[in-house]
């Protein structure tokens, strides 16, 4: 029996990430495969740090142990996470979802859930050319790119100028 298909969707709850996840489920229903729609948030490390200064200073705070504000955080993420898969692609059930919520570094959760979930394909939403020009320029995208175990579809309106790049680079082929 053959396997089935499967693609991520790493998703911030902004518009553009909306319309890639809408690409993602319409690509899944032309090739049967389940989507994992992922939303990674940046550790509250922050927090325990003004938690302990609150401690010291004496000032009340929540009686909650710190190791529970993570564990909150991604409750409330899930929440959120589920009301904007809702919204923007109203599930019909025809394409499995699968929803995650993840703390930590975007690039890392991203590789990592990728290998976890064993997925085919990563549908990924730029915003803008410029941003991703930047990302590229960086090196983040391109070390995100080197560490998933699967190709990578980058989505976005106006981004020819970044695939030149990449071709460049020799990581994509742009087509006309």
């Amino acid at each position: 029996m053959d396997k089935g298909r499967k693609y991520l969707v790493p998703v911030d709850f902004s518009e553009d990430s909306a319309r890639g996840l809408k690409y993602a489920l319409s690509l899944a229903q032309a090739t049967q495969a389940e989507l994992v729609v992922l939303h990674v948030e940046e550790k509250p490390e922050m927090q325990d740090y003004w938690h302990m200064l609150a401690i010291m200073e004496g000032y009340p705070i929540d009686t909650a142990p710190a190791g529970n504000i993570s564990d909150r955080m991604r409750r409330a993420l899930a929440l959120d996470l589920a009301n904007f898969v809702q919204q923007a692609v109203r599930p019909s059930g025809a394409v499995r979802i699968t929803k995650r919520v993840e703390l930590g570094s975007k690039r890392k959760e991203i590789a990592r859930v990728a290998k976890e979930e064993k997925v085919d394909l990563v549908v990924f939403s730029i915003p803008k050319p410029s941003l991703f020009s930047y990302l590229v320029e960086q090196g983040k995208l391109l070390k995100m790119i080197w560490q998933l175990p699967c190709p990578m579809l980058l989505r976005a309106a106006g981004t020819e100028a970044a695939f030149k790049t990449l071709s460049s680079l020799g990581l994509a082929n742009v087509r006309r």
